[in-house]
C-alpha cells in the first residue's frame, strides 16, 4: 500500500472512529461490564479494519460490519476467559472509573432483567433495544434468519412483560 492510499485509509478510519466509537464502546461494555476490556475490544476491531486488505468503500453497511466484528470479538473474549456474560450477583463491583457509574448502573438494570431469558433471546434484545439495530441487521450480525430474530424478540418481550407484571 503506497503512502497516499495509506493516508486516505487513515482519514477514513479517523472518520469512522469519530462516528462509531461511542456506540461500539457501549455495545461492548453492556456485554462484558468492564471499561478497559470494552475499550480494548473496540480498539482491536478498528485496528483489524484498518489493517485488513478489504477496501473500506467495498463494505456495504459499515455499522453492521463493525457490530458483527465486535460481537465476534466479545464471543472470543468470553471463550478466552472461559466466562459467560457477567452474572448479576458478581456485578456489584464498583466501576473502574467514576465516569462509568451511569453506564454501569444501566448495565446492572439490563442484566437483572435479561438474566431471566435464554442467552439467544438476551442478545437479540440487547441488539434491538440497547444498540438500536434493525431486525435485518441483527440477523446478519448473529448469522441467523430474520424470522428467528423476530420470534426470539417476540418471546423475550412476552417473557419480560409477564415478569414485570408478576412483580407489581
Amino acid at each position: 500500500m503506497d503512502s497516499t492510499s495509506q493516508q486516505t485509509r487513515l482519514k477514513q478510519l479517523e472518520r469512522i472512529v469519530v462516528q462509531e466509537q461511542d456506540k461500539l464502546f457501549k455495545f461492548a461494555y453492556l456485554r462484558i461490564g468492564n471499561r478497559d476490556d470494552a475499550e480494548d475490544l473496540v480498539q482491536e476491531v478498528l485496528l483489524k479494519l484498518f489493517c485488513s486488505e478489504e477496501h473500506l468503500n467495498s463494505i456495504r453497511n459499515l455499522e453492521q460490519y463493525l457490530f458483527k466484528s465486535l460481537h465476534n470479538q466479545c464471543l472470543d473474549y468470553f471463550r478466552k476467559k472461559n466466562i459467560q456474560l457477567l452474572p448479576i450477583d458478581e456485578a456489584t463491583l464498583i466501576p473502574d472509573h467514576e465516569e462509568d457509574q451511569e453506564i454501569f448502573d444501566e448495565y446492572l438494570r439490563i442484566a437483572k432483567l435479561l438474566n431471566t431469558l435464554p442467552a439467544e433471546q438476551q442478545e437479540v434484545i440487547r441488539l434491538r433495544c440497547t444498540d438500536q439495530c434493525k431486525f435485518k441487521d441483527i440477523a446478519k450480525i448473529l448469522g441467523i434468519s430474520l424470522a428467528t430474530v423476530k420470534s426470539r424478540y417476540r418471546y423475550a418481550i412476552q417473557h419480560l412483560q409477564n415478569s414485570l407484571n408478576l412483580n407489581r
